[in-house]
């Protein structure tokens, strides 16, 4: 099943999927290429961020900075939420400008969480 969800200035994107997912284990990529795994502890919005405090495999706790994305696309049945940060999900009629130097990984790209099981060994 497929969900938008808008986004609002006082609200943590996606809360009640990330609820429902603490203490389970994430994968969190980007172009199919895994960012974090671990196993969800606690998450809170920190400014324009959402920080997720996770248990990776090696037994560490790292807290996991991500920004607050244009847009979700949740799959519930599938245990996916995909965070858009594509300029072009702003929705905008004037685009803006952004510089050739911007360092955000996360800029123009879908980042992808998943819902993993013990099983499995990587992300798909």
């Amino acid at each position: 099943m497929f969900v938008a969800e808008t986004i609002f200035i006082n609200q943590i994107p996606g809360e009640e999927q990330l609820r429902s997912w603490l203490q389970q284990n994430l994968c969190l990529s980007i172009n199919n290429k895994t960012l974090k795994r671990g196993r969800l502890l606690l998450y809170k919005r920190f400014h324009y961020f959402i920080q997720l405090c996770m248990l990776t495999e090696r037994g560490h706790k790292e807290n996991i900075d991500i920004p607050i994305p244009f847009e979700i696309d949740l799959h519930e049945d599938e245990g996916l939420m995909y965070f858009d940060y594509r300029v072009k999900s702003l929705n905008l009629e004037n685009t803006p400008r952004i510089g050739e130097k911007t360092t955000s990984m996360f800029l123009n790209k879908i980042l992808e969480i998943q819902v993993i099981n013990n099983t499995q060994l990587s992300c798909f």
